[in-house]
């Protein structure tokens, strides 16, 4: 069956030529990569998949990757995917060396095999897929992000990665347009060695979040150069995206989740022009759990008039591991953790911890054999994005997955 499939999957091998350059204001210029498509329907469905890359040599998958698989393929075999964003971490714990790693094949290729799934994927890559190992270490892998661009050309040919940083644009038969900016976050803020980037308490500028001024801690970009390209590559992608019906980002780390600010530097600098642009929502993984969030009316600039965010923060990192924080606090509690707006203590503020309004908290706190992992799922129309948070939980016998979510974002000429 694999043999026939991988064959069958060959028709959809793209190698992505660049189709522009960039220069930024200092004069370094890079390539350019936009993917663009026609649809002949009017509506269709894509798929986000976050955190999913198994375990190291020699086990190569966990038993919530498989058990989430099952679901994805059962679920996808309803609601077909014109594509997959994978939006990192997709090998644990230390990535790939080469495109000849074998986890390839053991944690992807056989793992999401069926025929549904061999449709592009477009990925974005997080902390795991560039963790090196400390210097003299010796065994085990070591993350190389650029092997996971240079596999485009190789396997099924569905592993669709031009560059760190690249769009997509699918355009239906309805006119509607979808355009998705995929950010390497690693690059941008480091591959969190020492935790997220995080203000330096004796600093008064960072009394407000927006502050550049505000000195962080645990900043350091993988490539301080190609990141400062990208932040105003980024910010030109965004003004140029007037025409899309639904504007998306995605990338690995999180901005905000349902507890507040995570990332400082991407929340500070990359928050304000989605909310500038009206971007419909950032896709995020690294934390393993379900969430849909927003940005409080409190969380603004210093002096600012309190306004609602318009982003959603969907945290789909649900495909492998365990989220540590909610097993812990569901086995003390019963319970959210307690910085989670949805937790109990916020009902009364509309679950508004003053930082996020918390719509929605997902993880799973089963024991191996029987733990569920997730994904989030996205159906276009002209009317509405519908966004589905589905996982491998099981109400009924018979099930094979269960939508525990549902959330629909109007298109952006009405909001």
């Amino acid at each position: 069956m694999r043999v026939l499939v991988a064959a069958f999957s060959h028709i959809f091998a793209e190698i992505v030529d660049p189709t522009g350059l960039f220069t930024d204001s200092r004069g370094l210029t890079r390539d350019t990569y936009a993917i663009k498509k026609e649809l002949p329907a009017e509506d269709f469905n894509f798929v986000v998949l976050g955190d999913w890359g198994g375990l190291p040599p020699p086990a190569y998958t966990s038993e919530l990757q498989l058990n989430g698989a099952k679901a994805l393929m059962e679920y996808a075999k309803i609601n077909p995917p014109e594509y997959v964003l994978s939006i990192g971490d997709h090998f644990y714990y230390n990535g790939v060396e080469t495109v000849r790693d074998r986890a390839w094949e053991r944690t992807f290729e056989n793992v999401y095999d069926s025929q549904e799934m061999m449709v592009p994927w477009y990925p974005t890559m997080g902390n795991h897929d560039w963790l090196k190992l400390p210097e003299g270490t010796e065994g085990g892998q070591k993350g190389n992000g650029w092997a996971q661009i240079e596999y485009s050309a190789h396997g099924t040919g569905r592993w669709t990665h031009p560059d760190l940083f690249f769009t997509t644009e699918y355009t239906t038969s309805a006119g509607i347009k979808v355009k998705t900016i995929l950010v390497d976050t690693p690059t941008l803020t480091g591959e969190y060695r020492d935790g997220a980037p995080r203000p330096i308490h004796s600093d008064e500028n960072c009394d407000d979040p927006y502050n550049l001024d505000c000195e962080l801690r645990a900043l350091h970009p993988l490539d301080e150069e190609i990141a400062e390209w990208a932040w105003e590559w980024v910010e030109q992608e965004l003004a140029n995206s007037g025409d899309a019906d639904y504007l998306f980002v995605t990338g690995h780390y999180m901005i905000l989740d349902t507890g507040g600010i995570y990332d400082w530097e991407l929340f500070r600098r990359l928050e304000p022009l989605m909310e500038q642009y009206k971007v419909s929502a950032f896709f995020q993984g690294h934390k393993h759990t379900q969430e849909h969030a927003v940005r409080s009316p409190k969380l603004v600039p210093a002096g600012a008039e309190e306004t609602p965010g318009t982003v959603h923060f969907f945290t789909t990192g649900a495909g492998s591991l365990y989220d540590t924080e909610s097993t812990i606090f569901q086995q003390l509690t019963g319970g959210f953790p307690g910085r989670s707006g949805c937790h109990p203590r916020f009902e009364e503020n509309g679950n508004d911890n003053s930082r996020t309004v918390c719509h929605y908290y997902w993880a799973t706190t089963k024991n191996d054999g029987e733990a569920d992992s997730g994904f989030t799922s996205v159906n276009i129309s002209a009317d509405r994005a519908q966004v589905r948070f589905v996982t491998s939980e099981k109400i009924n016998e018979d099930d094979k997955f269960s939508i525990g979510y549902e959330f629909d974002i109007p298109p952006r000429n009405v909001q």
